[in-house]
């Protein structure tokens, strides 16, 4: 929001006193914007059973923060038996996706890292 007041202001970033390296920065921003993504993704499929939003969005951060119940119906006194096989392996990549991390995942998939050097 500053920078959109101030668009010539010099804004730098600090923790602990320290300033953050605009790499870094960058980084953290990749990172949010891909497990946000990831997150939509999921719950846009998911979504495909029907279930209420509640359910649907909350059984999807469950399974990528790997924190165990949802909401409503995936709460503590539901289970996850009640979604569609499809659902249950994008629920299962979603665990795979919060465990391994974000990064790692999208290694996966670039073209560079399954070329022969």
């Amino acid at each position: 929001m500053r920078q959109i007041l101030h668009p010539r202001s010099v804004n730098v970033v600090r923790l602990d006193g320290r300033v953050v390296d605009e790499k870094i920065l960058h980084t953290v921003m990749i990172f949010l914007g891909s497990y946000m993504l990831i997150t939509f993704g999921a719950t846009l499929l998911v979504a495909l059973d029907n279930f209420s939003f509640g359910t649907t969005f909350t059984a999807v951060v469950a399974c990528i923060g790997n924190i165990g119940p949802g909401l409503e119906l995936v709460g503590p006194m539901g289970n996850f038996s009640i979604f569609s096989p499809l659902t249950k392996l994008v629920l299962s990549l979603c665990m795979i996706v919060g465990r391994l991390e974000v990064f790692p995942i999208l290694v996966l998939f670039s073209k560079n890292a399954w070329q022969r050097v």
